[in-house]
């Protein structure tokens, strides 16, 4: 059975507290081990004592057949920090990467074979989101406006992610037959992420560098654009 090291993150809450951060070991899809913190503190003071919390002498890093990496979308910080140290990871022990986006992995722990909306909640009526149906992507990855995006979907869509939690109201005013997933799913774990990863590994899709799913600019370049165009 091949081993994958990942390491996962959930996004910042407006880049001031960061919600769970983690890491796993899994084996065949299932999760041999896992870290989770919410203590408050960054994923750069975080991360790193999490994976080292991992391994022991039964479990070595350097046993490990592949890195993973949750690409995004979410918080750029907290996505480039995941990213960074998983491609350190596999370059330095010479290992494949595996990159997995959090939108299909919310979608590929619903089981229906109604159109599934994986959606981010981005804040302040903003989110990222894409549509599924039976395994395939219907809508690319992408920034939205929630309210535009619920224009657009079928009415029978299931959604799910805290985007999902976030804006249920405005969902089942607008799309009374839609469905929600349950509670429990709309945040991403280890077990969602072994699955993903662990039949994209058999599959050999891998890669040497996993790149962040930016999908909209940064605050940076938010601010420079508008200072440019006073100008």
């Amino acid at each position: 059975m091949k081993s994958l090291w990942r390491d996962w993150h959930e996004e910042y809450i407006a880049h001031i507290h960061v919600r769970p951060c983690g890491a796993a070991v899994c084996r065949g899809g299932e999760v041999v081990r896992s870290k989770l913190s919410d203590n408050g503190l960054t994923h750069s003071e975080t991360i790193m004592p999490l994976i080292d919390g991992l391994f022991d002498d039964e479990i070595k890093l350097c046993d490990m057949d592949a890195v993973c990496a949750d690409v995004g979308p979410g918080s750029f910080t907290g996505v480039r920090i995941g990213v960074c140290i998983a491609n350190a990871i596999a370059y330095a022990l010479k290992l494949p990467v595996i990159e997995v986006s959090s939108l299909r992995v919310l979608a590929d722990a619903i089981d229906t074979e109604r159109p599934v909306c994986a959606l981010i909640d981005a804040r302040n009526g903003n989110g990222y989101a894409a549509l599924y149906e039976n395994g395939k992507e219907i809508i690319a990855p992408k920034a939205v406006v929630v309210s535009e995006l619920i224009a657009e979907l079928p009415p029978n869509t299931v959604f799910t992610g805290d985007g999902a939690k976030t804006y249920h109201d405005a969902i089942a005013a607008a799309l009374p037959n839609a469905a929600f997933a349950a509670e429990e799913k709309h945040m991403l774990t280890a077990d969602m992420l072994a699955k993903c990863a662990d039949g994209k590994l058999e599959r050999g899709e891998t890669c040497e560098e996993a790149r962040p799913l930016y999908l909209r600019p940064t605050q940076a370049e938010r601010m420079y654009k508008a200072k440019e165009q006073q100008k």
